[in-house]
């Protein structure tokens, strides 16, 4: 009997020690685990290691006082009887709604908690409104603390950023709660001086990370109806989001079935990030710069005609659009679309076709593909694989969710779009 108890408390300090190690693994590789060809987004892939960030440049001084100390109260709903959706826990207080009577882009992105840095970086990068969906869990639910004391003292961020989050509901919990957050007394520069000590407390949820779902959460949750859907370890080009407003406004008004396709690059860890067309040119001669996943998964990014794109984008200040073919299923370029447009299949397995999804749906649903002129994204760091993280989650998502999905979502493209396979071709998982 001695012999059993001590076999069985072995083998529980054994389990402990393994998930202990787990999560550090985790942890370990969680900034390099996101943006890939499968869709595998949410958390910043680096294969190299990083240099130190610059810091990030407040406002809080430069344009202003700090806003007004408040505690929030916000019900969250129930999705797909899993996951419990927070949306406008913070809301921008500019719409970006100019004299020319445009419609603004909003970047539309999601994250988990421990994106903090890109997360707090994105009103740097940004002219315009963004939306971003940020999925949280008892353990990292800390970070909409973070914000809310960030949003009121950082005067950029609260202009531009609206925060949404979502979380997975428990097995047991029948409704959705009401999430709660006090009203704090720190006043602003007591945030800034604690400031590394409480992101040093933010951590990431050890959870499947539905990115499908954050990336609709943040569509719904936007302040305007054009939209680009950008993970968010991307670097947008320099004015991104002033130069292609009149083309999404002439191109995208939620009827005519098309959709901006942005061109997508990855850039050599510690190199200078090209932001515009002719840096951008000169990084790719310097074999610097490359088009994204050029060595993983290029299938899945290339858009064709990149000289004449490039040739364009130099020699005149105009913002043209060319309209590229469809390629096939493994397609999972970043697009600039409309609310009222069809959105990602959120019961997609974690880091399985998740992208494509959207983009196969657009294609049977009618829509033409166009690609603007002089705006682009840029990744820092090349991947070459897939993280042990990476592989162990596919493998289980392969063997429990994969079949289902599939099945579920090519049958729906199939109800909705009849006359459409022949010319978009068969769908696959695999």
């Amino acid at each position: 009997m001695t012999r059993i108890n001590n076999t069985a408390i072995l083998t529980c300090i054994l389990i402990f020690i393994a998930l202990i190690f787990l999560l550090r693994l985790r942890n370990r590789y969680v900034s390099e685990d996101a943006g890939d060809s499968e869709g595998y987004n949410g958390i910043p892939i680096n294969d190299d290691l990083a240099p130190p960030r610059p810091p990030i440049l407040y406002t809080v001084e430069k344009f202003g006082e700090e806003g007004s100390q408040r505690s929030y109260a916000i019900q969250t709903e129930m999705h797909a009887d899993q996951y419990c959706i927070g949306y406008k826990f913070l809301e921008a207080t500019e719409t970006f709604r100019e004299a020319d009577n445009l419609e603004p882009v909003t970047l539309a992105t999601h994250a988990t908690s421990d994106m903090i840095d890109a997360i707090e970086n994105m009103s740097s990068l940004w002219d315009g409104p963004i939306s971003i969906g940020i999925f949280v869990d008892y353990h990292s639910s800390n970070v909409l603390e973070y914000l809310a004391e960030l949003y009121r003292c950082d005067i950029r961020f609260r202009r531009k950023m609206t925060v949404h989050f979502a979380f997975r509901r428990s097995p047991f919990q029948t409704t959705c709660p009401l999430f709660e957050l006090p009203q704090s007394n720190r006043t602003c520069p007591e945030f800034f001086a604690s400031h590394d000590i409480l992101r040093s407390a933010i951590v990431g949820p050890f959870q499947l990370y539905p990115s499908n779902l954050m990336r609709n959460i943040a569509r719904k949750g936007a302040l305007s109806d054009i939209q680009f859907i950008m993970d968010g370890d991307m670097i947008p080009s320099e004015g991104f989001a002033i130069k292609i407003k009149p083309i999404a406004n002439e191109v995208i008004d939620g009827k005519s079935k098309k959709v901006l396709a942005i061109r997508r690059f990855e850039t050599k860890t510690g190199n200078e990030i090209p932001r515009d067309h002719r840096k951008l040119l000169k990084s790719k001669k310097a074999h610097e710069t490359f088009e994204f996943h050029h060595r993983f998964f290029s299938q899945g990014h290339h858009i064709e005609n990149l000289d004449d794109w490039f040739r364009t984008s130099i020699h005149t200040e105009i913002i043209s659009t060319s309209e590229v073919a469809y390629p096939g299923y493994l397609w999972e370029v970043q697009t600039i679309l409309h609310r009222n447009d069809p959105y990602n299949a959120d019961y997609f397995p974690s880091r399985i076709k998740v992208m494509h999804s959207l983009i196969y749906a657009l294609c049977r649903a009618g829509y033409t593909f166009h690609v603007p002129t002089h705006v682009f994204d840029v990744h820092e760091g090349i991947k070459h694989t897939n993280t042990i993280y990476s592989k162990a989650t596919i493998a289980h998502q392969e063997a429990y969710a994969m079949k289902i999905a599939g099945d579920r979502y090519i049958q729906e493209m199939n109800e909705l779009y009849p006359d459409t396979l022949q010319k978009c071709g068969e769908f696959s998982m695999i």
